[in-house]
């Protein structure tokens, strides 16, 4: 509460901590030996914006305290705050204290006289404790409150609050098989009643129960959630999955919605992968059935019509050339990754903008995709790539993208008007972690991964 009520006081003068930051508290009763802290403070990278804050005293004394004491000659780099309420609002101790912060996030507390210098944690790690099973069949959304995992194999969820406890909750699909979720996946009242008649034939199959599927969303909590429907006709009955969508805002409160398939043109099927909400628009990526042909679109916009979604439109978003050299690159999993308004392809330099309707290319080396197939070994193909989108970060001006070539990590950085290239430069993460999942972007300068002894990693970007 009491970060919270300082963010907000502060947030009216600068706007604080929209980058690295940290606020000097004085506390005018101290001793000239307590201000020690200071030299600290100005030791500090001229990236971390500087605030000190004092009771309300006069201009004069302020002064005093900047050059006298402080020996601060560079004042202007500073911003100075004079208020008994935003000071009171720090903390009630009658010491001098130094706050430090890392994207809008309190990460160091301590007196000023005990305080040397940035002391930033270079690497964060949240253990999931053995109890706990999770396949190599997984997505990872960062949420702003949770690490949220979705295990298509094992069939749950996984919720790692971030906060201090990093409390682990598990949701399980099995455990939304119920009467009113086949209604809202299926749209009908004898889906259910068919399901339990044929539960025996279908326990043998393993299909006796809901199903996540994950999507490649970001930020949001959201998984597709499959219902295993039975359908009879001219006495014959047969089955398939009802695909619809499950929002989470917390481990116990959610939103599920059906899809309205029959709306999609003839042609294309729900693919369970990437799902994105931009305003009202709902954006669900779709497969054409017949899989060599050419021109096929990825995905269709939706509406929410009385609690189903409604295909609307296809975007200008298509299978693009790098997939199309030959007939068995259309066997290639077209993973979409989305990120703010921009969709992006795992071994394609297209990428789509929604709010111009338009594709891209990013400016970085041309891809080239090679299968190996030998019929005879009995094995799946070798499949060689020089490129491999894993993820990207939006920020106002740019964006990040985050790109495996040759078996090493490259963050290229784009500008979003002009679509050029500003930089792009060779990482190190992780060196000696081996990966389960991941990696993804934390934060513009973070990135998170699982390893493959389920700890989660959350850690500086280190740039080669």
């Amino acid at each position: 509460m009491k970060n919270m009520l300082l963010w907000l006081l502060l947030s009216s003068f600068t706007h604080l901590f929209a980058q690295d930051s940290c606020v000097v508290k004085v506390f005018p009763g101290d001793c000239v030996n307590c201000y020690i802290g200071m030299s600290g403070v100005k030791s500090l990278q001229d990236n971390v914006k500087k605030t000190i804050v004092f009771p309300n005293l006069s201009k004069a004394e302020v002064n005093a305290y900047l050059k006298n004491v402080f020996n601060i000659t560079d004042v202007d780099k500073y911003t100075i705050i004079v208020s008994d309420s935003i000071y009171e609002a720090l903390d009630k101790n009658y010491s001098s204290e130094v706050y430090l912060y890392d994207e809008n996030k309190l990460y160091n507390h301590s007196l000023l006289k005990k305080f040397s210098g940035e002391n930033k944690p270079k690497t964060f790690e949240i253990k999931i404790p053995d109890s706990i099973a999770i396949s190599l069949e997984i997505t990872t959304v960062n949420n702003n409150d949770y690490i949220f995992i979705t295990d298509s194999k094992f069939g749950n969820c996984l919720f790692v609050n971030k906060q201090d406890d990093h409390k682990i909750n598990l949701v399980r699909a099995k455990d939304f098989t119920t009467r009113s979720n086949f209604y809202k996946l299926s749209g009908d009242t004898i889906s259910y009643r068919l399901f339990l008649e044929n539960k025996a034939i279908l326990n043998q199959a393993n299909l006796d129960r809901m199903r996540f599927s994950p999507t490649f969303g970001k930020n949001m909590m959201a998984t597709y959630i499959l219902a295993p429907v039975v359908r009879e006709e001219n006495g014959n009955r047969g089955f398939a999955y009802k695909t619809g969508i499950i929002i989470f805002k917390n481990p116990e409160t959610y939103t599920i919605i059906g899809i309205d398939e029959e709306s999609i043109p003839d042609g294309y099927v729900v693919y369970p992968g990437v799902f994105a909400k931009e305003k009202d628009d709902y954006y669900i990526q779709l497969a054409n059935t017949d899989r060599n042909k050419d021109e096929q679109y990825l995905m269709g916009k939706f509406l929410l019509k009385n609690g189903r979604l409604e295909f609307s439109e296809y975007p200008a978003f298509k299978t693009p050339h790098e997939y199309l050299p030959a007939t068995k690159f259309k066997y290639l999993r077209k993973v979409i990754v989305p990120s703010g308004s921009y969709f992006f392809l795992q071994y394609s330099l297209t990428y789509y903008n929604v709010n111009l309707n338009k594709t891209f290319q990013l400016p970085l080396d041309s891809v080239n995709l090679k299968f190996e197939f030998n019929s005879f070994s009995g094995q799946k193909p070798k499949f060689e790539y020089n490129f491999r989108f894993i993820d990207a970060f939006v920020s106002e001006k740019y964006f990040q993208v985050l790109y495996n070539k040759s078996n090493n990590y490259f963050i290229a950085t784009i500008d979003k008007t002009s679509h050029k290239l500003v930089n792009n430069v060779e990482i190190t993460n992780p060196e000696k972690k081996p990966i389960k999942s991941g990696l993804k972007f934390y934060s513009k300068k973070k990135l998170y991964y699982l390893t493959k002894d389920n700890t989660i990693v959350i850690e500086s970007i280190k740039y080669k």
